[in-house]
């Protein structure tokens, strides 16, 4: 695995992505068990944990959401726990499935911007999607984690304050 470092606009997802490359041993992924929950403190509001199960061919199968941060449920007005990415509409599916599968196939992380309609207005989010594995061979945990972004009008983006309320790293909840 290699391990290089992306610029992310949004610092929080800077620090994600180094806590996350402290956690890679050997050039693995890190294994779920090496990170306590309490780790992802700084970031549980704006992640989302998805449970990787194979088919029985040993192709994926199914990538179900285990854990929905609380700023990510009010941003898009409701939580998916417990749900698969069967459930989301066509046209974002379409998106996250290749994008998922790539990260389970690559055994790396994936970060880019993303801009859509929601809900009749326009939004961007920063993404950066974390493969994780229990045996060190398959990828079998994705955490990914979404900030939202507002243009800067110098260009480029910037974090948004809102709708997403982000909690400073290092601070109780």
């Amino acid at each position: 695995m290699t391990q290089k470092r992306t610029e992310l606009a949004t610092p929080y997802l800077s620090g994600l992505l180094d806590f996350w490359l402290t956690k890679c041993a050997s050039g693995r992924p890190p294994a779920p068990s090496s990170i306590a929950p309490a780790d992802l403190r700084p970031w549980k509001d704006n992640i989302v944990v998805f449970e990787v199960f194979d088919d029985d061919d040993g192709e994926s199968g199914a990538f179900v959401y285990s854990y929905y941060g609380k700023a990510l449920a009010a941003a898009f007005g409701h939580s998916r726990l417990g749900a698969t990415l069967d459930a989301l509409p066509p046209d974002q599916r379409a998106i996250l499935q290749p994008e998922y599968e790539s990260v389970r196939r690559e055994r790396l992380p994936v970060a880019r911007v993303h801009t859509a309609d929601f809900d009749g207005r326009q939004r961007s989010w920063e993404r950066l999607v974390l493969p994780m594995s229990s045996d060190g061979v398959t990828i079998d945990k994705l955490v990914v984690a979404t900030y939202e972004l507002t243009v800067r009008p110098s260009g480029g983006y910037a974090p948004a304050l809102s709708p997403i309320t982000v909690q400073e790293p290092g601070a109780s909840a």
